[in-house]
C-alpha cells in the first residue's frame, strides 16, 4: 500500500511548555509511519510551548500550533482541545514529557487494520525499566470485560478509531483522565488488541509531573471525579460481570473525597459498594471509617507514599479474591 493510501494517525500533543516538549516533538518526526498530523495544544495562558514549538512549524507542515482556549486547563480539557482539531482516521496522544519508540505508531496501525480493531495498546517502561502496564507476556485479545475486570490496568500507548469517539469529550472537571470516557470507548470497540513491545519511555517522577501532581489535594477533587463517574455508569456492569472490582474503585474514590474536603462522598462511595458488591462492603469499612475522620496530612502521607507504593500491591491481589 502506498504512503497516499494509509490512513492519517492524528497525535495529540496537550503541552505545558516544558523543555522536554522538544524531545516529545523529535520523537514523533522520527517515527518510522509518516502519514500524521501532529496537533500540539498549549495549555498556558503565555503561550510557553509556543517558542519551542516555533522552529518545527516552518521545517514540517504536518505540525499544527493551537491553544485551549476552550475547555477548563488542565490534561483532559487540553486533549479536548485537540480532538477538536484532529481529522486523522485514528487518533492518539503523545505526552510531552515522553519519548516514543521510532515505530510506535507503525507497529500499532499495522496490527489495527490488518485486525481490524479500532483499539490496539502497546506497553510503556517507565525511568527505572519497568513496565508500566499490566501484561501477560505475550500479544492478545482482549475486550471489554478485561478492562472493566482490572485485568489490564497501568499507563500504556493506544490507538484509536475516530468512529469510537462519536464526537464525545473527556469531562474535564476530571483531573489526569477521564476514566469514564475511557470505559465508554473501550465498551464500543468491545475488541482491543494489546501489543507485547514497549513503545512508549514513560516519566513519572519530578514536580511537574502528572504522576506527582495526582496526589496534591488541590487536585483531588477532579481524581475524585473519575471514580464517582465509573462506579455511577458502571455500576450494573461491575455488579455482573465482576463485582469485587467495585472496591478497587471505592478505596481510591474515598481517599480522594477525604482529601478533597468531601468527605460526604466517602460515605456514597461505601452505599455504592454495598449495591454493586454486596455483603463485600463491609471488607472496606474500617478504611471508610479511616477517611471520615483522619487528619488531610496523615491520609495524604499515607496515600502518597506507603498506600501508593508498598500496599498497592497487596490490595490488588487482596481485590483479586474477592
Amino acid at each position: 500500500m502506498g504512503e497516499d493510501r494509509l490512513p492519517k494517525v492524528s497525535i495529540g500533543v496537550p503541552a505545558i511548555g516544558r523543555e522536554s516538549l522538544r524531545d516529545t516533538i523529535e520523537s514523533i518526526l522520527n517515527q518510522t509511519y509518516q502519514n500524521l498530523e501532529i496537533i500540539i495544544s498549549d495549555d498556558t495562558e503565555d503561550k510557553r510551548a509556543y517558542p519551542i514549538v516555533l522552529p518545527y512549524l516552518s521545517k514540517d507542515s504536518r505540525i499544527k500550533y493551537v491553544v485551549n482556549n476552550k475547555y477548563r486547563h488542565g490534561v483532559v480539557g487540553n486533549i479536548n482541545n485537540c480532538l477538536d482539531h484532529m481529522t486523522g482516521e485514528y487518533v492518539t496522544f503523545f505526552a510531552d514529557d515522553d519519548i516514543y519508540a521510532p515505530n510506535a505508531i507503525e507497529e500499532l496501525i499495522s496490527v489495527a487494520i490488518q485486525g481490524g480493531y479500532r483499539s490496539v495498546f502497546a506497553n510503556c517502561l517507565d525511568q527505572y525499566g519497568r513496565y508500566t502496564g499490566k501484561h501477560y507476556g505475550k500479544d492478545e485479545e482482549v475486550d471489554y470485560v478485561d478492562f472493566l475486570c482490572g485485568r489490564y490496568e497501568g499507563e500504556y500507548i493506544g490507538l484509536l478509531h475516530r468512529s469510537l469517539l462519536d464526537n464525545d469529550r473527556y469531562i474535564d472537571e476530571c483531573w489526569g483522565s477521564d476514566m469514564l470516557t475511557n470505559f465508554k470507548l473501550l465498551k464500543r470497540a468491545n475488541k482491543s488488541f494489546y501489543i507485547h513491545k514497549v513503545l512508549r519511555y514513560y516519566r513519572f517522577e519530578g514536580e511537574d509531573s502528572a504522576t506527582v501532581k495526582m496526589y496534591s489535594p488541590y487536585n483531588s477533587y477532579g481524581q475524585m471525579l473519575n471514580y464517582v463517574h465509573v462506579i455511577d455508569s458502571f455500576l450494573w456492569d461491575f455488579k455482573r460481570c465482576c463485582p469485587g472490582q467495585i472496591l478497587r474503585w471505592a478505596i481510591p474514590g474515598m481517599a480522594f473525597a477525604s482529601l478533597s474536603g468531601n468527605r460526604g462522598r466517602v460515605l456514597w462511595f461505601l452505599r455504592k459498594t454495598f449495591e454493586g458488591a454486596g455483603l463485600r462492603g463491609v471488607l472496606i469499612i474500617p478504611w471508610a471509617g479511616f477517611c471520615l475522620v483522619a487528619p488531610q496530612r496523615i491520609l495524604l502521607t499515607l496515600w502518597r507514599g506507603v498506600f501508593s507504593k508498598g500496599l498497592r500491591d497487596i490490595v490488588k491481589a487482596f481485590l483479586r479474591r474477592i
